[in-house]
């Protein structure tokens, strides 16, 4: 005799035929309509012990012939009926956009921006990714609005969410409307933030060997004048020059003048190799908030020294997709510090 599947296998199975089914009727795309096609409907508990009372007093005015009590019976399932159809019409034609480019930090949640395009007030909507908190708008003004989604990106690489499940109990809380919609979104996901002071000394102490220079900390001696790079710290920019005319100029202390720095893998302790990531991390953000021009080096793969946010968010998409064999659609993404 055949052992009964678990309950959670059995979860499983129906949802991965629900999501399948999902994804032939309702399919991926950045922008979304509601309609008859992709909103659906049921009563909430309530609305079932709801009709279960309407169907009691009509059993009830029948058998006494009571018309007061039929009357009643018929009033309340003419609410029950006008509720479903408000229900409908506040989730239909409200129109759904994702056009952003979202970042994060393993394990930190952020906020998935959404676009809402409405011709008239909506109420009581709720939208969550699964295993997420649910953000909720008390009400939807007519015209375009936006309302931020928190999502945990987990683990490094690229993240989708997944569906978003949008639902509302207005206007009687007897029903409930749904749709879950993809809206082929993705998190570009860093190295876990976190902090190794212990092994900013290490780095310095190797460059310093191998280059036969010290890497001070903090320099404000000044250096020299370079062409400025767009995202470069303001501070660091030479005002007076740019007010003579001579063009756009950054201000390099003597700090930065020293050995050229490379961040790799080779020179971190030993240690797993997710864990070697987040020191990296550590280092590119340390050397980028004190403007000191370093380079990283991945197996292959190869960026030239530099400084600048163009330069940080470069650097951290590298370690994001190192090892996961994975693409994303724009190399030049706004990071979420």
């Amino acid at each position: 005799m055949t052992a009964k599947p678990e309950s959670s296998n059995i979860k499983q199975w129906f949802r991965k035929r629900f999501n399948k089914w999902l994804n032939q009727r309702i399919p991926a795309s950045h922008k979304q309509s509601l309609g008859n096609k992709n909103i659906f409907i049921v009563p909430t508990k309530f609305g079932y012990a709801y009709v279960f009372s309407v169907l009691i007093l009509f059993l009830l005015g029948t058998n006494y012939q009571n018309n007061l009590i039929i009357l009643m019976s018929y009033l309340s399932a003419s609410v029950f009926l006008t509720s479903m159809m408000y229900s409908f019409f506040n989730l239909s034609r409200l129109q759904f956009i994702f056009n952003s480019k979202v970042t994060a930090y393993a394990t930190q949640t952020v906020t998935i921006p959404l676009s809402i395009i409405s011709k008239k007030p909506r109420f009581n909507i709720s939208f969550v990714f699964e295993d997420n908190e649910k953000a909720y708008a008390d009400m939807i003004n007519s015209g375009e609005s936006e309302i931020n989604i928190p999502f945990q990106a987990l683990t490094r690489g690229v993240n989708n969410p997944g569906r978003l499940k949008i639902s509302s109990e207005y206007a009687f809380g007897l029903f409930v409307c749904w749709t879950h919609l993809d809206f082929a979104c993705e998190v570009l996901t860093y190295p876990e933030k976190k902090v190794f002071n212990h092994i900013k000394q290490d780095v310095s102490d190797l460059h310093e060997e191998l280059n036969g220079n010290t890497i001070s900390e903090g320099g404000d001696d000044f250096g020299e004048l370079r062409q400025y790079k767009q995202g470069e710290s303001n501070a660091q920019i030479a005002w007076k020059q740019l007010a003579r005319g001579q063009g756009w100029l950054t201000k390099t202390t003597q700090q930065e003048l020293g050995s050229t720095i490379w961040l790799t893998l080779q020179q971190l302790p030993a240690a797993p190799i997710e864990t070697k990531l987040e020191m990296l991390c550590f280092l590119i953000l340390d050397h980028h908030k004190s403007n000191i021009p370093f380079g990283l080096e991945l197996d292959n793969l190869q960026i030239s020294p530099s400084t600048g946010s163009l330069h940080l968010k470069n650097c951290l998409q590298a370690l994001a997709l190192y090892g996961k064999g994975q693409s994303y659609s724009s190399f030049n993404v706004e990071a979420k510090h």
